[in-house]
């Protein structure tokens, strides 16, 4: 009698096995066109913020092109200077307080961020030998002939203004 109990639960565990092994294609088939197309999703919104990506390059560049020049501040050395440029890679930034010292040397892969026409810099301000690097931001706040340049220590704190610049005019002779 217990031979004829265990060779039936034997056989009904045989056909289950089957027909879930069965049913496991069926999932699997189903899973697979899921993950086809979420991965066809998933490469068009990657395609998408490339795209959106290269748009905020593109009218970043814009922006700093506008801004190309020098500008002059007081400072307590003088006259200090801040100078945008193009260069090979991208773009300089760089602000000097007299001939002979200097606030920031930043170029493109310093700035963070450019909207609302304010330009977010994050500089290394101290590298350490373990490569430990600690950043401060420089806010530059921009009109056509005019920069407005802010520091804070840290994104949380408030920016303190240091200056506000002037576009020099060019000479015409």
């Amino acid at each position: 009698m217990e031979k004829k109990i265990l060779g039936m639960l034997l056989g009904i565990v045989t056909v289950v096995t089957l027909f879930l092994g069965c049913e496991n294609t069926k999932v699997d088939e189903k899973t697979e066109n899921i993950v086809t197309t979420a991965d066809d999703e998933s490469n068009t919104a990657k395609e998408d913020l490339m795209d959106t990506s290269n748009d905020n390059q593109i009218k970043e560049d814009v922006e700093l092109e506008n801004l190309i020049g020098e500008y002059e501040y007081l400072s307590d050395d003088g006259i200090g200077k801040l100078i945008i440029k193009k260069t090979p890679d991208g773009y300089d930034i760089s602000d000097y307080e007299s001939e002979s010292s200097y606030r920031f040397l930043a170029d493109s892969s310093n700035i963070e961020t450019i909207e609302n026409n304010r330009i977010y810099i994050k500089y290394p301000e101290q590298v350490f030998s373990d490569d430990t690097v600690i950043f401060h931001y420089y806010i530059l706040e921009y009109t056509t002939d005019e920069i407005t340049v802010y520091y804070t220590k840290s994104v949380l704190e408030e920016a303190q203004l240091l200056y506000h610049a002037t576009k020099k005019k060019e000479d015409t002779d």
